[in-house]
């Protein structure tokens, strides 16, 4: 019989165990179950505020508007045959100026003399009420009317002046020089303005 370490040392040996049987450890009831390991946080990232995105349209780019070739020198020729026609007929005039000139007398004695001058100034009249009240509405036909009554203004001053004789020329260059010559200047103005305003 051999003699063990512990029973050198004065302590009881461990009984042996037996062979042939496993030794199954048990676990030791008493000891307090092991915490389950914690499961790691989720790191998060901190919220960041971003302000909304603005959605802006493209700028639009202008496109001008052209006409097809074909066809485009017809469409000019017939834009422009009133223009052309009015050229002529006032060319036309110049060799008629040359016969009245050298045909008509100096003087004349002429019939309806007080209706041509009445229906004159009543043209005048309504030109400046029409041409007033277009220009304060700025209607698009108040450069038509301003032009057409200045014309009439003109023509008055030049046939009351041409006309006129003595005492009655001194009374016509004064109404030329300080009525119809003024207002006359002041529709063409408008005339201009108001077609500049729609033509820039």
């Amino acid at each position: 019989m051999s003699v063990s370490d512990a029973e050198i040392f004065g302590r009881p040996a461990p009984p042996r165990p037996r062979t042939g049987r496993p030794v199954r450890l048990q676990p030791n009831r008493h000891l307090p179950a092991a915490p389950a390991p914690a499961k790691p946080a989720a790191l998060t990232e901190p919220a960041v505020l971003t302000e909304p995105a603005v959605l802006t349209e493209p700028a639009a780019v202008p496109v001008r508007a052209t006409a097809p070739a074909a066809g485009r020198g017809g469409a000019r020729t017939r834009r422009s045959w009133p223009g052309y026609g009015l050229v002529a007929c006032g060319v036309a005039l110049l060799p008629w100026l040359v016969v009245l000139a050298t045909s008509l007398p100096a003087t004349a004695s002429a019939q309806n003399w007080t209706v041509a001058w009445v229906g004159l100034d009543a043209m005048e009249a309504v030109g400046l009420i029409t041409t007033g009240l277009l220009t304060s509405r700025r209607h698009p036909l108040s450069s038509a009317a301003a032009a057409a009554t200045a014309m009439l203004l003109a023509v008055d001053a030049w046939f009351d002046v041409t006309t006129s004789a003595g005492s009655q020329l001194a009374e016509a260059l004064l109404m030329a020089l300080l009525a119809e010559i003024p207002l006359a200047v002041v529709c063409a103005t408008l005339a201009v303005k108001a077609a500049r305003t729609r033509h820039p």
